[in-house]
């Protein structure tokens, strides 16, 4: 197998087909999804096969780029240019090197990560990869939701412009877990606007069902199986970004300014203030594995002893944990925490913020002093919401700091 795995990649003889994804509404392709495998009749032959191979060896970024230059090559001689037209699947290990490759990301495509591998990932790494990614015009598909419950507790932090549901996987469900997924999928697709896409549709039953779900684009045998790109391609409109994946302008924002265009502040104490931060932490806590939680405490001062023993516990059970200061460079903290360092000059630093966001929860904590910020100064101006699509936009400025 070795020595095949070496014939391939040294020969570029990756095979890649590609399967049409189509919108339900318009009944028109609109993407292809891209599989790579070895050439015909080769033992690596099967896509399976080949990934199995390259990861054994421990060659999987070498695979990975290889299939990414083919996918490409193969596509712009077919006269296949569209933005976000192909997607390409990832592992998190290999979306860190994308985001820093100039001529891979001069071809945007959708850039798939499949849900369970996001459990493992070294988290921040990867979306601060995502970022970037995303900047050079990319999309982002997250796939097999469902597999693990941590992928539901993280689509706000990944903010996918598509959210994928393999049909098999769904139908293996128990009826408990599957109305969650479905549940999770349907409050983030609604609050963001992100797509949803059925992958293995074998029936005009299964499209149905596929409809039922949410869905507005279908891949599957009953459209197409992975072959060559036809000789005359339809035109392709491409996936479009879901707005709530842009980063652009939010690096500058916070909570509180994306809050106060659409809910008015209200007045009140610092007393006031801790009492409803405890709630939300509490209500984190009772989320179990399915929470994100951002904390913000303006000063290395404020996050004392006793916000180290709050949170501290909610690292260890939330998806994922961050606590934002200026001075927070000097914090050691456990792995189970992600602190991030604040400029003196952000604006974020004169802010009180609580984040916390589940697929049954979202609630957003955001205050300011009046007047001159200062120890002393115990009058705030704060907004207290339970919107998720506002929460998730709160959030999404936090993630633009990371």
């Amino acid at each position: 197998m070795s020595a095949e795995l070496d014939r391939i990649l040294e020969g570029n003889l990756i095979h890649t087909s590609f399967q049409p994804i189509f919108d339900l509404e318009s009944m028109s392709v609109v993407a292809y999804g891209t599989r790579a495998g070895g050439p015909e009749g080769s033992l690596l032959e099967s896509p399976e096969t080949l990934r199995a191979a390259a990861v054994e060896a421990g060659r999987l970024v070498e695979f990975d780029t290889a299939r990414h230059v083919g996918a490409i090559r193969t596509s712009e001689r077919a006269g296949l240019s569209a933005p976000r037209s192909l997607f390409f699947g990832a592992a998190p290990s290999i979306v860190t090197g994308l985001a820093e490759d100039e001529t891979a990301l001069a071809h945007p495509m959708v850039l798939e990560i499949a849900g369970h591998t996001l459990v493992d990932a070294d988290l921040v790494p990867l979306l601060q990869a995502i970022v970037r990614i995303r900047d050079r015009g990319w999309a982002i598909a997250i796939t097999e939701v469902g597999v693990d419950p941590h992928t539901l507790a993280l689509l706000p932090a990944v903010a996918p412009d598509v959210i994928c549901l393999d049909l098999q996987i769904i139908s293996d469900l128990p009826d408990q877990r599957l109305a969650s997924v479905l549940s999770g999928v349907s409050a983030y697709a609604e609050a963001t606007g992100c797509l949803v896409l059925a992958h293995g549709i074998e029936s005009e039953q299964q499209v149905l069902t596929a409809r039922a779900l949410g869905a507005t684009l279908a891949q599957g045998p009953l459209y197409g199986c992975p072959d060559a790109l036809p000789e005359s391609l339809p035109y392709l409109s491409g996936v479009r970004p879901a707005p709530s994946g842009r980063l652009a302008g939010l690096r500058q924002d916070t909570p509180f300014s994306v809050a106060a265009e659409r809910r008015e502040a209200r007045i009140s104490n610092r007393g006031l203030l801790l009492q409803i931060s405890l709630f939300l932490e509490a209500r984190a806590a009772a989320e179990d594995n399915s929470a994100l939680v951002f904390g913000t405490f303006q000063h290395r001062d404020n996050f004392d002893d006793w916000a180290i023993e709050r949170y501290y516990p909610l690292g260890l059970t939330a998806a994922f944990v961050g606590v934002f200061g200026h001075g927070f460079d000097e914090l050691s903290l456990s792995d189970s925490m992600c602190a991030v360092e604040l400029d003196a000059s952000d604006p974020l630093v004169a802010e009180w913020n609580v984040v916390v966001i589940s697929p049954d929860f979202a609630a957003t904590l955001t205050a300011r002093q009046l007047g001159e910020p200062s120890p002393t100064n115990d009058t705030y101006e704060f907004i207290l919401t339970h919107d998720r699509r506002l929460t998730i936009e709160a959030a999404r400025t936090l993630v633009a700091r990371l």
